[in-house]
């Protein structure tokens, strides 16, 4: 069977268009906007469709691509130089930290196909989950409630709740206990 590889994308005109003008936005005013005004950042993310509340924290230099994909919860964060692509359904639950450089990946392409058209697949990062510096959560992922994802790790499979997990691929490495100081 010949390879030919599909050589535009899958989406609408009217996608498109939406999704260049969010790619203007996202690099002018959403990124250039000063640390201190995180609740214009998340008002421009609302205005795509974001279901973002308005407690959370996301930094200037983070790249969110297809923002109506994405929803989070309160007090959760997105550090700067983070890419979150939004192809398919982003969850992020209340109280979690996404580090600095990390990378969110709802889909692939089809390498089986001779098209390689693209698949997505949704990624959920349940509550109080800290991933991270550079980490990669690939597509379909659910992280559980508490997990903790190591700096560099890559995730290509769902992560038990309240476990830390690092390497590549992620490993388990041990269960999370919370210590009263």
């Amino acid at each position: 069977m010949e390879f030919n590889p599909v050589q535009t994308t899958p989406y609408s005109v009217g996608y498109k268009i939406k999704s260049r003008l969010w790619a203007i936005v996202n690099s002018t005013l959403f990124r250039w906007t000063p640390f201190f005004m995180r609740k214009t950042r998340v008002a421009i993310l609302r205005l795509f469709g974001a279901n973002v509340d308005w407690s959370c924290s996301i930094r200037g230099g983070a790249e969110i691509i297809d923002p109506w994909n994405l929803s989070m919860g309160a007090l959760s964060s997105i550090d700067k130089e983070c890419c979150i692509r939004c192809r398919g359904k982003v969850m992020i639950g209340e109280k979690c930290c996404i580090s600095q450089g990390v990378n969110i990946l709802t889909g692939t392409h089809n390498i089986t196909s001779p098209n390689f058209e693209m698949i997505t697949a949704p990624v959920t990062i349940e509550d109080n989950v800290w991933v991270a510096t550079n980490a990669i959560i690939g597509k379909g992922v659910t992280i559980g409630k508490g997990a903790v994802i190591g700096a560099g790790a890559v995730v290509t499979k769902d992560v038990e709740s309240w476990t830390v997990v690092g390497g590549n691929p992620a490993k388990f490495i041990k269960k999370r206990v919370i210590k009263n100081a």
